[in-house]
């Protein structure tokens, strides 16, 4: 049990019981603001306070219980020192390791999938974030709230709405039917049957890796525990941000992924093409869904720019009155049957792109990992490396490619007109 001591109490001790004093009071007084944070959060949720209530509490309790951590590595790394004199002495490599090692099942537990431009890259450390000149934050007298407030990036959609699955190795192998032979006919009884028959042909796609790396400071980790897994969720989600960028748009060149623009066909509207009289935003998707449908195939979704669909959201008549055509959702969201899914990772140059996005297929030799060690001088710099890293391939048969549809609202309404 911890026991305060007074002034003269402290000066009467050596230097080694003043340390053990100094580290027991930090983990007494972290371990009463933690058991107030509970108390408080027991308290909010009898009372239906707001979960963002609640969340800021839970902050400041992960805070806290990684000071817990720290403190006790602390303490127990003194202890060590000056207990075992008649031994060696704990390295500074053990005991980084063993700083970094009280981490390692957070880092695993994001690698297994439980969860901003920088004009120059830098080490992440206490001189370049909260203690950089002109940071606006500095330690004073302030009050933490314990909210960090991330860069504001875009929502991830593509994966939620296209084929995923796994690849072993780097290829992936498919089979594609072409040229079939002969035709079916009725025959009369006792007829010799007609002969029919197909070719088939193997595919092959080989995977492709992206993976970054930032150098993390000891002194950022130990300061600032509470920071860690915000800096490992702005890693991870900058390497989702690039792989969807290539998702939708890589040119299948050197190191780059085949994106849905390389497989896509060019909108032509279908039996609609030239026959419509002013032609509106909303008839370009009705024709999408004609044109893929005429390739024998349904379309289920589309990647759609948001202001094209706010431009449909906010269409009028002459009279003021807000348009719905009628085989468009009360909510606007499906037209004819096939989901518009606002994006803002489109490519320049394109509205709209899909149409039966079942044919589109994701394949990961390996869930995105996180790994954490030292490289090059890391050991001598006091710097850490923190690693991320994922591997995929995305495909289309040949059979399949006049089922996706890309274009612009303009030149679409241009082929739609009579």
């Amino acid at each position: 049990m911890f026991v305060e001591k007074s002034l003269e109490e402290l000066e009467k001790m050596t230097p080694e019981q003043q340390r053990e004093y100094i580290t027991s009071k930090k983990e007494n007084d972290a371990n009463l603001r933690k058991d107030e944070i509970d108390k408080a959060i027991e308290e909010a949720n009898k009372n239906n306070v707001s979960k963002e209530e609640i969340q800021k509490l839970v902050e400041k309790q992960n805070a806290i219980v990684g000071e817990l951590e720290l403190f006790g590595l602390r303490m127990k790394q003194i202890t060590e020192v000056s207990t075992q004199k008649d031994s060696a002495p704990i390295s500074l490599e053990k005991a980084l390791t063993d700083s970094f090692d009280a981490k390692k099942e957070e880092f695993e537990k994001l690698a297994n999938g439980d969860v901003q431009a920088v004009k120059a890259v830098v080490n992440i450390a206490d001189s370049t974030t909260i203690d950089a000149a002109g940071s606006a934050s500095h330690y004073s007298l302030t009050t933490n709230t314990g909210i960090i407030s991330k860069i504001r990036s875009r929502i991830m959609k593509y994966l939620s709405n296209v084929s995923v699955g796994r690849m072993r190795g780097n290829r992936v192998m498919w089979m594609e039917e072409l040229d079939e032979q002969g035709t079916p006919i009725f025959i009369a009884e006792a007829a010799t049957k007609t002969k029919i028959s197909v070719r088939y042909e193997e595919r092959e796609k080989k995977s492709k890796k992206i993976g970054v790396h930032a150098k993390v400071t000891t002194e950022f980790l130990r300061n600032l525990p509470q920071l860690v897994n915000y800096v490992k969720s702005n890693l991870v989600k900058r390497v989702d941000i690039v792989t969807e960028d290539q998702l939708f748009a890589g040119n299948d060149t050197g190191n780059n992924l085949a994106g849905l623009t390389e497989y896509a066909v060019a909108f032509t509207g279908g039996s609609l093409n030239n026959t419509l009289t002013n032609p509106s935003v909303a008839d370009v998707f009705r024709a999408i869904a004609l044109q893929v449908e005429e390739a024998y195939g349904i379309a289920t979704a589309i990647f759609v720019r948001p202001s094209v669909l706010a431009s449909m959201d906010v269409a009028k008549t002459t009279d003021g009155v807000y348009q719905l055509p009628p085989f468009r959702s009360a909510n606007g969201n499906i037209v004819a049957g096939m989901e518009l899914i606002s994006s803002t990772g489109l490519p320049a140059g394109v509205d709209f792109i899909g149409g039966d996005l079942s044919v589109v297929n994701v394949a990961f030799a390996d869930q995105l990992t996180v790994q954490v060690d030292m490289s090059g001088d890391d050991f001598i710099n006091n710097l850490r490396t923190v690693l991320v890293e994922q591997e995929l391939v995305q495909y289309v048969s040949a059979n399949d490619t006049q089922l996706l549809v890309q274009g612009t609202i303009a030149a679409a309404i241009t082929a739609l007109t009579d």
